[in-house]
């Protein structure tokens, strides 16, 4: 234990009980104990927190590693309805054919079908 022996251990508690008093040592004590178990606690958390991190820090450089070798396998493909639709009821978009903005419009129009343009907004108030 931090390299202290029995005869220094015997000392600092000695020292305590004389500086604290002896009321007040098992409340020191209480509160010292909470303490440690908190630090524990904490240590803890950022131990997972860090090995997490580092499992998806090698799960990225997993993944860049198979995109330069070519071995990504595409995503699986939904099943479309005659509007072209998934089952859920969301719209298909093709990303691969379009454009950032067609696809970010497309995205936006499938989002809320219901919101008009701008312009279109402007005439019914007039």
């Amino acid at each position: 234990m931090f390299g202290i022996g029995l005869p220094e251990f015997i000392l600092i508690l000695a020292l305590a009980l004389i500086v604290v008093g002896p009321e007040k040592l098992p409340d020191l004590a209480k509160t010292l104990a909470k303490q440690l178990m908190e630090l524990k606690k904490t240590a803890n958390a950022l131990q997972d927190s860090l090995k997490e991190e580092l499992k998806e820090a090698e799960r990225a450089s997993e993944e860049s590693e198979q995109l330069k070798d070519g071995k990504v396998a595409a995503l699986p493909e939904g099943e479309k309805d005659e509007a072209g639709e998934m089952e859920d009821g969301h719209p298909v978009i093709d990303v691969e054919a379009h454009t950032a903005e067609d696809v970010y419009r497309e995205a936006v129009k499938a989002a809320a079908p219901e919101a008009e343009e701008p312009s279109e907004q402007a005439e019914k108030k007039s």
